[in-house]
């Protein structure tokens, strides 16, 4: 074939690319990024679009269906979890309108419903999380559920598997579910020892090389969590690596939060983990009431209440909390985040509340793993600066937490970042707290790391290379793919 008729067929393709994206694009400046690849990158644009663009819902590629009768058998399952989140005085949050309201916009977005009684403990960085996690599981009796986006192995992975492979064999059921992306590099010989010991393992969306379309490097389950015995509970920003433990290159040993829970909210943390368990295994076993054992009523603890989001959901429930917590704060909004690459009704939001008199402060890793990501952070924060939110850059490591404060009644921990990925594509769960005590210890964390950061300026951007603003501006026309 001549250059001609090549020339031809790639301009057919380019078209046809167009029109599908414009017919099946879900939000304007997606499909717009999308649509100047697919024209400006030749070759080069269709290979990413195929791989990274496709909207598999549309196409059936994605098994929703399957997700939602989990979702539907779970809640029919789970009556006794509902009539004991309502029982009392009927009213969870029955103080503070302000508490009420947000707790009620994530409750119609597709929450769980919030809970009381609960013991929960913020864990800062991966020492103390995983003492606690591995203390956690040296008391397991019945079972164990642990879910993650990165389980890496190395020393980390080495002591799960000694834990795990023991409590195995002294009868203890034990599941563990890894993502397809996030844990690529988990080897076969691991799972198999697990496996050969007895330990249930699934890959969420593994990736099939004979089997492209189905590839999914969107969708992501981005969730991190254990539970033990249906009592005990760990979410939040930590995955299972040894960069929590050690500095393995410039960005130094990760900063991070996470969440340990006793109490009823861990019913909800293990039902998000069964849904999943359930889509990638097909095993009816989980959704079974032994997995959701009973909890003291009479203890007296926090209000927790536990928002899971996916693309199966119809409402983006992490974005609607998120916007809920912004849109109810009067005094101030403190945000831990390592990917600040918003949504721009949340950029609206958080100028509205500025201009409201609220005080925000974002606080963010100077340094970042991709950079890429650095681009387009520092176009979206020269665009936060300018309407009067304070940027803080944490300096000695880099920060992976995703925290969200509000006037010291609130205090969200949990592992979405402000980024479209986040918001709209990936699996992800945040726990919301209602309570004074812990968004106290929150406040105290937030400034004790601030201590170590430096404030960002707006005039910074007026000495900016034109390089440095066309890679930035670059960045940001290409934020809604990433």
């Amino acid at each position: 074939m001549d250059f001609r008729l090549w020339s031809t067929i790639y301009f057919i393709l380019i078209a046809l690319l167009s029109i599908n994206l414009i017919m099946t694009g879900e939000r304007p400046t997606k499909t717009l990024a999308w649509l100047l690849v697919l024209i400006f990158m030749p070759i080069i644009g269709p290979l990413l679009y195929f791989t990274f663009g496709v909207n598999r819902k549309q196409y059936g590629f994605i098994n929703f269906q399957k997700r939602r009768r989990a979702k539907r058998y779970l809640l029919r399952a789970d009556r006794y979890l509902q009539e004991l989140l309502k029982s009392g005085d009927g009213e969870i949050i029955n103080t503070e309108r302000q508490l009420r309201n947000v707790e009620q916009i994530n409750l119609n977005s597709g929450a769980f419903r919030a809970s009381k009684n609960n013991d929960i403990e913020m864990l800062v960085d991966g020492e103390a999380t995983f003492q606690a996690i591995f203390q956690a599981l040296e008391s397991a009796e019945h079972f164990i559920h642990i879910q993650y986006y990165i389980f890496e192995e190395g020393e980390l992975a080495d002591r799960f598997a000694e834990i795990l492979i023991r409590k195995a064999e002294s009868g203890v059921k034990v599941r563990l579910l890894y993502d397809g992306v996030g844990s690529i590099r988990l080897s076969r010989d691991y799972l198999e020892r697990l496996n050969h010991h007895g330990i249930e393992t699934e890959c969420f969306f593994p990736l099939y090389v004979n089997r492209v379309m189905r590839w999914q490097i969107n969708y992501r389950n981005h969730r991190k969590i254990v539970v033990v015995d249906g009592k005990t509970g760990f979410t939040g920003g930590i995955n299972v690596s040894d960069k929590y433990l050690r500095e393995q290159d410039e960005l130094g040993v990760w900063h991070d939060h996470h969440l340990e829970i006793s109490g009823p909210g861990v019913w909800s943390l293990n039902t998000v983990f069964s849904v999943d368990w359930y889509y990638c295994s097909g095993k009816e076993d989980v959704l079974t009431e032994e997995n959701f054992l009973d909890h003291d009523p009479s203890t007296v603890g926090k209000i927790a209440q536990v928002i899971a989001s996916g693309p199966d959901s119809a409402i983006p429930s992490v974005l609607n909390q998120i916007l809920a917590m912004i849109n109810h704060a009067q005094r101030y909004i403190y945000i831990i985040n390592p990917y600040v690459i918003p949504d721009s009704v949340i950029i609206k939001a958080l100028e509205i509340a500025v201009r409201g008199g609220v005080e925000v402060r974002i606080l963010l890793p100077s340094k970042s793993d991709s950079l890429l990501v650095r681009w387009a952070m520092r176009s979206y924060l020269e665009e936060l600066l300018s309407v009067g939110v304070k940027v803080m850059q944490y300096r000695p490591r880099f920060l992976h937490g995703k925290v969200i404060l509000v006037d010291d009644v609130m205090a969200s921990i949990g592992t979405a970042n402000l980024d479209i990925r986040s918001l709209y594509q990936n699996y992800e769960i945040n726990v919301l707290v209602y309570d004074r005590e812990f968004a106290h210890k929150v406040k105290e964390e937030f400034f004790r790391s601030c201590e170590e950061a430096t404030e960002m300026v707006l005039t910074y951007y007026k000495h900016l290379s034109k390089l440095d603003k066309l890679k930035y501006k670059f960045g940001k026309i290409l934020s809604p793919l990433m």
